[in-house]
């Protein structure tokens, strides 16, 4: 079986279980460790080692559950805290199967997180490279990492010497990583690269199925996918590369600006925003986009855009403010009474 990593299994504490399913139920977690984004309903972990992934998406996630077996997961699958496995694994987690539905490691929850931007006392665990629920993902060149400790949960699952193996292994976190392919140093693409499966964006108010991987690293995404493409004489934008970004630890001389292809979802647990410039590429598209609030030259057009603010100067992302300055970020280290200096973030992809 695989499940991140799965080895042996071991006994669950049968204390600890039942505080697990007492957080479960009343959907607390410990104050301590746990941060819970109401403002989104999701859990996305401790501050000290934050989820990653997007949540809110619309579309699934295929899952290998071992060498033979496979299972559709929401698309979100893993970026926030959930017990994601309860009821959705097939082999191990539904009634009847061991350890079963709402039992051992099955109810507990976990997420993916940057094992570079995790400082719990516990570690984050690799996904070993020819194993794991998606063995081809990949975050920003690094694999992919898990945590159940972000989400007040505990790994059952895996016994201590194959845990302490797998937090041992090197993080490589001052490694320098192909920019082309995971964006600029300064303003690094977000998301799972290799996911499996579709979701679906919104493009002219028709929902479109892209890749589930799309946007989590430098691609030219649009041009296999996008309406606009498809035909015989595509934009210029269509073949430029792009990619989800934060845009709280982006600082690009190019602001990133607001998705529209994703309005409900979030990345990392903040408003998806992408860029062109993070992989090296003139954005066309927003160019040509009159709702873009980078393209709104007057207030009172700014302010007609429910995603859009005027700072006195410019026309930017509403969001973009408000959760950078927050979250006290470097992509805010030039706010000024809570408006970041030259970020026009727009309504765009």
């Amino acid at each position: 079986q695989f499940s991140r990593t799965r080895p042996t299994p071991i006994e669950a504490e049968p204390l600890a279980l039942m505080a697990s399913k007492i957080l479960a139920l009343t959907g607390l977690a410990p104050v301590a460790a746990i941060v819970l984004h109401t403002n989104t309903g999701y859990n996305f972990g401790s501050s000290k080692c934050p989820c990653v992934g997007f949540s809110g998406l619309e579309g699934s996630t295929t899952v290998r559950l071992n060498a033979t077996v496979s299972a559709e997961y929401p698309a979100n699958f893993a970026a926030y805290c959930e017990a994601w496995d309860n009821g959705r694994n097939n082999v191990s987690c539904q009634e009847g199967q061991s350890p079963g539905k709402d039992q051992g490691w099955c109810a507990e929850a976990w997420c993916y997180v940057d094992p570079c931007n995790c400082e719990l006392d516990e570690p984050a665990t690799k996904v070993p490279e020819d194993g794991g629920y998606m063995p081809h993902a990949s975050y920003q060149g690094r694999g992919m990492w898990y945590s159940y400790k972000t989400c007040g949960g505990k790994d059952y699952w895996m016994t201590p010497e194959k845990k302490k193996e797998l937090q041992a292994v090197p993080k490589n976190c001052s490694k320098k990583v192909d920019e082309k392919t995971w964006g600029s140093e300064k303003c690094r693409c977000i998301g799972y690269d290799g996911a499996p499966g579709r979701t679906n964006v919104s493009i002219g108010g028709a929902e479109v199925p892209y890749p589930a991987e799309a946007g989590a690293s430098c691609e030219a995404w649009d041009a296999k996918n996008h309406p606009d493409c498809l035909g015989d004489k595509p934009a210029a934008w269509c073949k430029m590369s792009w990619c989800y970004v934060d845009p709280c630890e982006c600082q690009l001389e190019v602001p990133p600006k607001t998705s529209s292809y994703l309005p409900k979802a979030r990345g990392n647990g903040k408003p998806i925003y992408f860029s062109y410039a993070a992989c090296g590429s003139e954005d066309e598209y927003t160019k040509g986009n009159e709702e873009a609030c980078v393209n709104q030259a007057v207030e009172s057009n700014c302010t007609k855009l429910e995603k859009c603010a005027w700072t006195g100067k410019q026309c930017m992302g509403k969001e973009l403010v408000e959760v950078c300055s927050s979250a006290g970020s470097p992509g805010c280290s030039g706010c000024s009474g809570g408006t970041p200096d030259g970020l026009t973030g727009t309504m765009t992809r």
